[in-house]
């Protein structure tokens, strides 16, 4: 599915081995796009000449595709990225690649365009003054469309009853509530994100460049700076105002993924001020909100074994005496080839990619297997085998009359067929190579603590392949100089807010988990819920993210 959709391959394939994105341009056709829908609109395309690599391809469809019951806006397109010019952008600005990076630059074909496909959404509330959010699912591989409709979107997939067809439900708590939300699709290859050939007469696929997460932060923070330069055009109209501030959310690879690109956002920030001849601005983030990540493998992997067989939190064990014995075991030699994947004093640097590659096989492998063979699922003990919405979600984004209204191109995915799926081999197997998933990436939550950015980490309680020991552990071992402040704050409880309850009614509040804080830094736990905490408890998650990004106490899950 997301995290583990990879890894579980891995860990599969070892117990077989073992067993036998100078001047703004205006957006002229807005107007037009605001009554009209995809099919009988023009297509904006917005560019800026210091990204010159990068445009983004913007239209609007009808709301009505999955805003049925509201009048907020919808938003989508395609962040297109011409290879060529961003080699010559790189070489031209002498911009700082990892040795990897650089040579898979040098020896990618020429002529490759690559089209990152993302659907934004007007927030319900005040979008003129609420602030927008960047959701990414991890994987990697993984379509973040699944988590709009099937978690924290406006709209579910329904069930495909036979009768109704490929559908959706408006969803009461989504988290466009009270932010404008945007769901992008990346690396290349997942869901209607894909590389073509400049040539159009080219038939054949074209190739995948994104093969680890530092590349995959570039276009991404490229992205929000472009959609930044012209949020005014696009989310307000040209009397209007722009969004007054970003955040970014995601959950499992997204543990690495949104580090990294906040990282590179605010370095992107800092050339911005030091280069304004270039006409770019400072992206106004704010903060990151990190749900069931894998952000420290160092200390998730142990994780896998404490959960599954200590029951340190009243659940029980998962495996037996002899497995759990059998992973321990494992587990130094796991670590060592960890440590030797991370022992790059600049984790920006050049790597050992050997190393990387041998730590996520075997860790995977040896301590992950054991829980694939229960039958439950990795995301929710509670929850057995595969979770049916996913067809649901392929069902509707599959429809003919769907990628119509949305715009989308003809030979999108990885096998350039036209058919979204919701994870990608290919791309899991492109960061397989790299080793990327073994890869630390808390190093990039304290600088970016360190440069005044908040983060909350959140971790669903019945959740093992990311789960809250392994979030706990990194949370309170990261270097920062809130660190100790952090660790003497208590877990405190917090609860659904009233008013975001179904029905609401309720007089009582109810306890949704437990938080920490500390300065910019939030650890919480939700109850009841596994990795995909706003489809769990959508309410609770929904007063969750309405706590971080409104309440005067920042960081606090209070009002």
């Amino acid at each position: 599915m997301r995290y583990t959709t990879l890894f579980s391959a891995v860990s599969l394939a070892a117990a077989s081995a073992t067993s036998s994105l100078a001047a703004q341009l205006p957006f002229h056709v807005l107007d037009e796009l605001r009554s009209s829908s995809y099919e009988d609109s023009t297509v904006s395309t917005l560019k800026h000449p210091s990204l010159p690599a990068h445009s983004l391809r913007v239209t609007q469809p009808k709301a009505s595709l999955c805003e049925r019951d509201s009048k907020a806006r919808t938003w989508s397109g395609y962040l297109d990225v011409d290879l060529d010019k961003l080699w010559e952008h790189h070489q031209t600005h002498g911009l700082k690649l990892s040795a990897q990076e650089e040579k898979r630059m040098q020896e990618h074909p020429k002529g490759v365009t690559e089209h990152f496909y993302f659907w934004a959404f007007e927030s319900r509330g005040d979008p003129v003054n609420d602030p927008a959010m960047l959701w990414l699912n991890g994987g990697p591989g993984c379509s973040s469309f699944t988590g709009l409709l099937m978690e924290l979107g406006p709209c579910n997939a329904g069930p495909n009853n036979g009768t109704e067809g490929p559908h959706t439900e408006w969803n009461p708590w989504s988290w466009n509530n009270n932010a404008t939300m945007i769901f992008l699709d990346q690396p290349i290859g997942v869901g209607y994100s894909y590389s073509s050939w400049t040539n159009q007469s080219r038939e054949d696929p074209a190739p995948a460049r994104i093969f680890d997460t530092p590349s995959s932060a570039r276009d991404a923070s490229a992205f929000l700076h472009l959609l930044s330069l012209h949020s005014k055009d696009v989310f307000s109209g040209p009397d209007g105002k722009g969004l007054p501030e970003f955040h970014m959310a995601g959950e499992s690879y997204a543990g690495r993924y949104l580090p990294l690109t906040a990282a590179q956002v605010l370095v992107d920030n800092e050339e911005a001020i030091a280069h304004p001849e270039r006409g770019l601005q400072p992206l106004p983030l704010k903060s990151i909100l990190i749900g069931n990540g894998i952000t420290s493998p160092k200390h998730q992997f142990p994780a896998y074994i404490s959960y599954a067989c200590d029951n340190n939190h009243g659940f029980g064990t998962f495996l037996s005496k002899e497995q759990c014995a059998s992973m321990k075991e494992d587990l130094p030699t796991c670590l060592a080839l960890t440590e030797k994947c991370n022992s790059t004093p600049d984790p920006r640097a050049e790597y050992d990619v050997l190393a990387c590659k041998l730590a996520l096989q075997y860790c995977e492998g040896k301590l992950s297997t054991p829980w694939y063979e229960t039958g439950r699922s990795a995301y929710d003990w509670r929850h057995m085998g595969d979770y049916e919405e996913e067809g649901w979600v392929g069902a509707f984004l599959n429809a003919n009359s769907t990628k119509k209204a949305l715009g989308v191109d003809a030979r999108t995915g990885d096998k350039h067929d036209g058919n979204f799926i919701g994870c990608s081999d290919a791309v899991g197997k492109h960061f397989e190579k790299t080793g990327d998933g073994a890869r630390d990436s808390s190093w990039a939550v304290k600088e970016i603590l360190q440069k005044g950015t908040r983060v909350l980490a959140y971790s669903g309680a019945s959740d093992w392949i990311c789960n809250l020991e392994g979030n706990i552990a990194w949370t309170l071992d990261l270097e920062w100089s809130g660190k100790e402040g952090f660790n003497k704050a208590p877990l405190e409880d917090w609860y659904e807010d009233q008013w975001a309850t179904e029905s609401k009614t309720t007089t009582t509040p109810r306890r949704a988990g437990q938080f920490r804080h500390f300065g910019n830094f939030t650890f919480a736990i939700a109850d009841e819920s596994g990795h995909f905490v706003p489809h769990d408890q959508p309410a609770a998650a929904l007063s969750m993210v309405n706590y971080w990004l409104h309440s005067e106490k920042e960081g606090r899950l209070e009002w």
